[in-house]
């Protein structure tokens, strides 16, 4: 009978040692895996539109929950009294593009927002007849209390100098290129700079 191969403690201990590490090396896989399994779904979840299940409603709650509304911002549109009726336009288009305001009730919100000569104006045109629709209503209020329609708004633009501060050339700077229609942007923008005065122009053009 043959005797078993002898080994030392040494050995034995090494083996142990490789089993242990063996054990934990595969307790350590499973448990980075099952984390990376974990993050997917995480992941997943929150790329998602509803990342958390919406509660299952009961009768108690959905009889008595009123159904979630979309709340607009409560926007106000400043009152025309005749003057900058091209600004006005713009403000009283774009509070009635957010609200979805219908053709049909546009002539009627606008008369609240009308004071002085310009509600006068509103009242004699609407007593006649005048307004058939909004926009010509528009067209009327453009007509009426917009600038002399003789002045050439292009031809002033590109005489246009700069008499005293910066800021306030701008402002008429602008107002006149939203009177103007077509003109390209690097077009505008030269002819801004050659309003400046000599001193900034040049400390414009080099920069």
């Amino acid at each position: 009978m043959s005797e078993p191969p002898y080994s030392s403690p040494s050995t034995e201990k090494l083996e142990d040692a490789i089993l242990k590490l063996t054990s934990l090396n595969l307790t350590l896989g499973e448990s980075v895996q099952s984390m990376n399994l974990r993050f997917d779904a995480l992941l997943q979840r929150l790329s998602s539109p509803f990342p958390f299940p919406p509660p299952i409603p009961t009768s108690a709650t959905s009889s008595s929950t009123p159904p979630a509304t979309n709340h607009k911002m409560k926007l106000d549109v400043p009152r025309f009294d005749g003057n900058d009726p091209l600004g006005w336009i713009f403000k009283i288009n774009q509070f009635f593009d957010y609200h979805h305001t219908s053709k049909q009730d546009k002539l009627t919100i606008a008369s609240f927002y009308m004071e002085g000569r310009a509600l006068a104006w509103f009242q004699w045109m609407t007593s006649n007849g005048q307004f058939t629709s909004w926009l010509g209503f528009l067209q009327a209020l453009q007509t009426r209390f917009s600038p002399s329609q003789y002045e050439d708004p292009t031809g002033i633009l590109f005489k246009l100098t700069q008499r005293g501060s910066v800021a306030q050339y701008l402002a008429e700077f602008e107002e006149l290129a939203n009177r103007v229609v077509g003109l390209p942007a690097q077009f505008l923008l030269s002819c801004f700079v050659s309003g400046l005065n000599p001193e900034i122009r040049r400390e414009v053009q080099a920069l």
